[in-house]
């Protein structure tokens, strides 16, 4: 049987490669913590920051990287060094980090190198007014503050990565009052005439929650970008990761998480809209891992304190080459069996940081992995189960090209939200119903009955007057025990809900009730214009009945036909001048929502209550 075979190569070169002509940048900011009342710490963070850092070091060289985090106590004891290099994620350090690296590409191109820039940042966000923003240890980052931020930054490629909720809005703010949602085209036409020379790179969830696992003791989008850089979504094979590799790359790892609201939600454009621009050029480090597989290989690279640095699940004939930081060079390589549960380990090699050293994966003698017990991460247990490679990148492309566009920026609270405004909007048309065909069965009753029982009133005119009163008083009576179309809002959305994807349905509600509610509010227009004129021709048909001063037939037909009209044209103007609900529930769709939180904190003679938010 032939086998897969893994060889590791330890180049006799240095930590990393540089180049006179280019050089690389990182600006890395993390934050376990959130101002926010409710919303808790995350618990590694810190570790994505110093993970990144060493990656980075790799490819950049510490000379060009600055570090903004707070390192908890365990993090520094695997961490040692850098501690004495990590800053406070604040604002001060911020900017003090800025024009470091400002400097250093200055430096840079006047030499005539090229340059690319990282700004990477862990931890919470949210949005506020339309804006989005990124949580500091001191403040808030906004999304202008952002901005203003890269416009110090004179880099050849500027490349954005966040892991925060709604970082989607932190390079795309939106209008306040304005569509709670934004699509890619949305980013596309702000981002190309601000910045030309940015690609993104976002896990755009927005919910308050950073997905993180323990077992990974990373963040989950954070660790499926790093194994991406390292070389895992190379798909090519060219040795540079493009941003459509990348992006396919975190979708299929995460794509067989089951609970969608647990998988990161992708977005990514290179700069100039160019997706096919590297996010990470070609580089070589120290220490490479090949992989030459003749079937589907699942692999971890651990390092020696058993954390895990790269994960991949490669396609049968696809050549992948990991390039390993320096620390993960006398680690291991884990070969895992994947099943419906997720993954479990088959057999494990040793990395070695000698330059000769040469390990095949096929040959190497088994060694006994670690007991890994189940628990809550379970949900995450299906990470990397699906291959990645050519085929699959080609068939992901093809998906999207196929699929509509993607919508940003949808929580389960906006669904919830709608889905309330929906009933609530069911219920309005339902009483305007009732309302109407009320009116229509007292209306049909009146004109049947003043027709009926008017002896002055010609026979043939009577019976007309007769029927046109029994069929409206009839269309009434079905009306009032007839439900109509529009009180089935909810009852559709519902049910789209449980088919489909949640911020899709939530677009396509959207987009039908800003339609309906313009119609709505031209339908209200053209009824104030119409029941004037009614009320005008109403009452100039009264009046001329009333100047005959005579009992025929014809001036008693004037004055029950300026009656009916006065009374329709006066019912037209009142329905024109309210809101229908349609209208209603939109208006409060588009608004801000308030957010308000209690909070009760325990004292030494009792508690505080306090109450913060949006307000």
């Amino acid at each position: 049987m032939n086998r897969a075979a893994i060889v590791v190569a330890c180049l006799a070169a240095g930590a990393h490669i540089a180049s006179a002509d280019h050089q690389t940048f990182a600006l890395i900011v993390t934050n376990n913590h959130s101002f926010e009342l409710g919303r808790p710490d995350l618990q590694y963070a810190d570790d994505d920051g110093a993970k990144y850092y060493t990656t980075f070091e790799t490819l950049a060289g510490p000379s060009n990287i600055q570090l903004l985090t707070e390192l908890d106590r365990d993090t520094a004891r695997l961490f040692p060094t850098l501690p004495a290099i990590a800053k406070p994620p604040s604002k001060r350090e911020l900017d003090r980090a800025t024009s470091l690296v400002a400097g250093a590409i200055m430096a840079a191109s006047r030499t005539g190198a090229t340059s690319d820039f990282y700004f990477i940042y862990a931890g919470h966000g949210d949005v506020d007014g339309g804006r989005g923003f990124l949580e500091l240890v001191d403040g808030r980052l906004y999304s202008d503050d952002l901005e203003a931020l890269l416009a110090r930054l004179p880099a050849t490629h500027v490349h954005v990565i966040l892991d925060s909720c709604n970082s989607f809005f932190v390079i795309n703010a939106r209008k306040p009052g304005g569509r709670r949602f934004a699509t890619p085209k949305d980013a596309a036409e702000s981002l190309t005439k601000r910045f030309p020379n940015l690609g993104v790179f976002l896990s755009t969830s927005a919910e308050a929650e950073v997905f993180e696992w323990s077992e990974l003791q990373s963040g989950v989008f954070s660790h499926a970008v790093r194994s991406g850089l390292a070389g895992a979504a190379d798909a090519n094979g060219d040795g540079a990761i493009s941003y459509d590799e990348l992006r396919a790359f975190v979708d299929i790892a995460t794509a067989n998480v089951r609970n969608a609201a647990f998988r990161p939600k992708v977005y990514a454009r290179g700069p100039a809209g160019d997706d096919n621009a590297p996010v990470l050029a070609k580089t070589v480090t120290a220490t490479q891992v090949h992989i030459s597989a003749d079937r589907k290989l699942r692999v971890t690279v651990r390092d020696r304190d058993e954390l895990p640095w790269i994960d991949v699940f490669a396609e049968v004939g696809t050549p992948i080459t990991l390039h390993l930081p320096a620390r993960v060079a006398d680690g291991s390589i884990d070969e895992l069996a994947v099943d419906a549960t997720g993954t479990r380990v088959l057999r494990r090699s040793a990395l070695h940081g000698d330059p000769d050293a040469i390990v095949a994966l096929s040959d190497a003698p088994p060694d006994q992995p670690p007991e890994t017990a189940r628990g809550p991460g379970d949900l995450f247990r299906m990470l990397f189960t699906k291959p990645f490679g050519r085929v699959a990148l080609a068939a992901y492309d093809a998906d999207r090209a196929n699929a509509p566009p993607p919508v940003f920026g949808v929580s389960n609270e906006d669904a919830e939200r709608m889905e309330m405004l929906l009933g609530e909007i069911d219920d309005g048309f339902r009483a305007e119903r009732i309302q109407l065909n009320e009116v229509a069965l007292a209306g049909g009753l009146v004109v049947g009955g003043l027709a009926a029982f008017n002896d002055r009133i010609p026979g043939r005119i009577r019976i007309e007057q007769v029927t046109a009163g029994t069929l409206l008083a009839a269309l009434g009576v079905w009306g009032l025990t007839h439900r109509g179309p529009n009180e089935r809002f909810r009852e559709r959305f519902s049910r789209g809900l449980r088919s489909s994807d949640q911020a899709q349905v939530v677009a396509i509600t959207d987009a039908k009730l800003h339609a309906l509610a313009v119609g709505s509010a031209r339908i209200r227009t053209a009824s104030i214009v119409s029941g004037g004129i009614l009320l005008v021709a109403g009452a100039v048909l009264t009046g001329v009945a009333m100047h005959q001063g005579t009992d025929d037939a014809s001036t008693a037909l004037l004055a029950v036909g300026g009656l009916g009209t006065s009374l329709l044209g006066t019912a037209l103007l009142m329905t024109g001048q309210f809101e229908a609900p349609i209208e209603r529930a939109v208006r409060l769709w588009d608004g801000d929502v308030r957010r308000t939180q209690l909070s009760v904190t325990p004292t030494a003679r009792g508690a505080a209550m306090s109450v913060s938010g949006r307000f």
